[in-house]
């Protein structure tokens, strides 16, 4: 595929960015419609209302990693056309569901047939795009990918409020159509080569399995106990030796359904550890703060949403600086400062995070957040890709995504797990102070009387404090976790350096 120029150019780079937009931000705009799904269709919306988000990412995440062998079937362009309709159409069907089986069954379909697109989208973006140009395109589809699932909550709280749920799915129609329809009248000419790749269904069950006990998994864990419960270890030993066995048969197999031979490249794999590691911690601290501003601050969805909105400002602002900057020093450089920015944004939180943070705090904190993002994802993106060849670009974009999307699941299920059992301990700790022997305890009591509280309600005011500092203290917790492992990333730095890195 030749790169493009001019006009063409921008149109096919802004298509793929609205189609990339479209589907990260599906990731996320569902999750605080929950409640508004689950009573319109009579279901529990912390049992089975959780479904409509665990179907989704079950059905991409079985997609991403089998993008490089799609690609070959089908060729990228004809692979993106397909994967868009498709997605319009289950959109459609998700926002006409009057059963929640069926809202279940489609939002699986929308994820499956979405996984593509993601991958195929940045694949293109490289390969349209001339190389003096590509750094620049992978910083503005970058932004993107960042900004979405700031947004997601956001947009999702008022649609869902405001107006009603189904559209939240609607919306995508227009979006989808429009992209479609560029991409295809511009870029069908220039399909890439087309092979006759045998299907490995061995690998590709093995796969299902592996990802559909792993997203059970962690979705339910903590409702269920971990490995307490019985079914949690069974999902989990199902998820262990289905993932040990594909990657035993992808070894051993002549054309298998991933490659892992891409991870002899040296950039490719170390680009994979970051997003891997980097990912699960950024998306656990992405997820925190909205989840304690709703449950012990009183905001509302769409005021938690703003309060960290914040954190894409940066990557917009900048990206494309970032992109000239990236060309003068490299990768390497880049990281080490995002990883700096990291931490440096973890230990602020923890030091203007208690009970009477307000909102302007809250936001720079996520805003210092979001200057590390932006040092992050464009230099990552284009180190996974500097090195791979153009025939083996789907597959590797297809595997990094899917690393991509699975730890951020895995960072959010360690880190609100964390941040549960550190509230229950501080919760403790502090309560064994509230004792009749303190002088504090009986000075509370005593102005909690003279508003006309005493008894049970007394302590149930009681209770409700500890609750709201103990969570404070468990989120800080984490935080400070947090800033010590993005810390330690930096001694994995200089496995990053290569000759090009060194050229610069």
């Amino acid at each position: 595929m030749k790169p493009l120029s001019g006009l063409t150019l921008f149109l096919v780079s802004v298509a793929l960015s609205m189609a990339t937009f479209m589907i990260v931000l599906d990731y996320s705009i569902a999750n605080v419609s929950i409640p508004y799904i689950a009573g319109d269709l009579a279901v529990s919306a912390q049992g089975e209302g959780t479904y409509v988000i665990t179907s989704f990412a079950v059905g991409n995440a079985i997609a991403l990693p089998i993008t490089g062998w799609l690609t070959k079937r089908v060729g990228a362009v004809r692979l993106i056309s397909i994967s868009l309709l498709l997605f319009v159409f289950f959109s459609w069907t998700c926002g006409l569901s009057w059963r929640f089986d069926m809202l279940v069954a489609s939002r699986f379909l929308q994820g499956l047939v979405s996984g593509p697109l993601v991958p195929i989208s940045q694949t293109l973006l490289v390969m349209t795009n001339p190389p003096e140009k590509k750094n620049a395109a992978l910083a503005m589809w970058s932004t993107i990918v960042i900004a979405a699932p700031i947004l997601g909550p956001i947009l999702g709280g008022w649609i869902s409020y405001d107006y009603h749920w189904p559209w939240i799915f609607y919306i995508n129609i227009p979006v989808g159509l429009i992209s479609l329809g560029i991409i295809w009248f511009i870029l069908k000419k220039s399909e890439t080569p087309i092979e006759k790749e045998p299907v490995d269904w061995i690998g590709l069950i093995f796969l299902a399995l592996a990802v559909t006990c792993l997203q059970f998994l962690l979705d339910k864990g903590e409702q269920y106990d971990w490995l307490n419960s019985n079914i949690i270890r069974t999902a989990a030993s199902v998820s262990v030796i289905c993932f040990t066995l594909l990657i035993v048969w992808s070894a051993t197999m002549q054309r298998p359904l991933i490659q892992l031979s891409l991870f002899k490249i040296r950039t490719y794999a170390i680009s994979v550890f970051h997003i891997a590691i980097a990912y699960a911690i950024y998306f656990g601290s992405v997820v925190l703060v909205p989840l304690w501003l709703q449950e012990y601050m009183n905001y509302t969805s769409i005021w938690a949403g703003l309060a960290v909105a914040p954190i894409g400002i940066a990557p917009l602002l900048f990206s494309f600086f970032i992109a000239k900057l990236l060309s003068r020093v490299g990768a390497p450089i880049l990281l080490a400062v995002c990883f700096i920015i990291f931490a440096f944004s973890c230990f602020y939180t923890i030091y203007i995070l208690d009970t009477d943070t307000d909102i302007f705090h809250i936001g720079f904190s996520r805003f210092l957040l979001g200057c590390g993002m932006g040092f992050f994802i464009t230099p990552l993106f284009s180190m996974s890709v500097q090195d791979v060849p153009s025939q083996h670009l789907a597959s590797s974009t297809g595997v990094f995504h899917f690393v991509r999307a699975l730890f951020g699941g895995i960072g959010t299920s360690v880190f609100t797990t964390m941040w549960t059992r550190r509230s229950e301990y501080h919760h403790a700790i502090t309560g064994e102070n509230v004792t009749s022997f303190s002088q504090q305890t009986s000075q509370f009591f005593d102005r909690l009387g003279q508003l006309g509280l005493q008894g049970k309600q007394a302590l149930e005011q009681m209770n409700e404090i500890l609750n709201s500092q103990a969570s404070v203290l468990a989120i800080n917790d984490c935080f400070y976790v947090m800033g010590w492992l993005f810390l330690a990333l930096l001694l994995s730095i200089p496995f990053c350096w290569t000759k090009k890195a060194s050229a610069r």
